[in-house]
């Protein structure tokens, strides 16, 4: 009964959060060189598979407590709803609720990405092709390269073909607006002028982006109502 009541409090839930922060800031401080530049390069677990313990032994121990996080979220809500079901306003009851099932959203769609992400660089000029990761090509008809009269590179963009059937169909991507298709999504990241239009593009494949969208607005919403809530009950304390 002890364990259960320790499982199911609040006590623990930060604890944890605060080890999750202390964790992360002494591993991610000390990550440097070769490792560093390589985790935002792959999916986290390829990372950690080819990654030495003495250098990714932060990331296990932050899974660990992430895990024993979510354990005792799951643990809250089911003792929350068996104590005091049928008890107060069904608002009072489901709104912390919502957002522990935002919360557990987010986490799983990270461990989705964490599992299943890819990340591919490509070079590319105008009027060539590019492959996606599954297989379906895209054509780059044009690379727009802003300079000042000082010749200070002020923005670039690309023009894309999303279906080589219809070439008339165009994109257009910039740094803040990236294309998205069949899951996957096109970044620019630098484009030349010199000595001949080029651009550096970014294909990103995040599996969990949905689900963790699903869980942001889940949570957002038991703050809301939660918030409504506590509002209600102060007018009716006042009057």
């Amino acid at each position: 009964m002890k364990l259960w009541r320790i499982l199911v409090s609040l006590e623990l839930c930060l604890g944890v959060l605060a080890l999750v922060c202390i964790v992360m800031a002494a591993g991610s401080f000390r990550l440097s060189g070769e490792y560093a530049a390589a985790i935002n390069s792959m999916p986290l677990f390829m990372w950690l598979r080819e990654t030495p313990f003495t250098i990714s032994w932060w990331l296990w121990v932050v899974l660990v407590l992430l895990a024993l996080l979510a354990l005792n979220t799951v643990l809250c809500s089911s003792e929350t709803l068996w104590s005091r079901w049928g008890r107060g306003g069904w608002s009072a009851l489901f709104a912390p609720q919502c957002m522990h099932a935002g919360f557990l959203l987010i986490v799983l769609a990270h461990l989705i990405s964490a599992m299943g992400s890819s990340f591919n660089a490509v070079q590319v000029g105008e009027m060539t092709l590019a492959t996606l990761p599954n297989g379906s090509r895209f054509g780059v008809a044009s690379i727009s390269v802003m300079t000042s009269p000082q010749g200070m590179p002020l923005g670039f963009s690309s023009e894309l073909v999303p279906d080589m059937s219809r070439p008339i169909e165009r994109v257009v991507i910039s740094p803040n607006h990236p294309w998205f298709h069949q899951g996957f999504g096109v970044y620019i990241k630098q484009a030349e002028a010199y000595p001949y239009k080029r651009a550096l593009l970014e294909i990103h494949h995040e599996p969990g982006a949905s689900m963790a969208l699903a869980g942001s607005l889940l949570f957002t919403v038991g703050n809301v109502m939660l918030l409504v809530f506590r509002s209600k009950q102060r007018e009716g304390e006042t009057c």
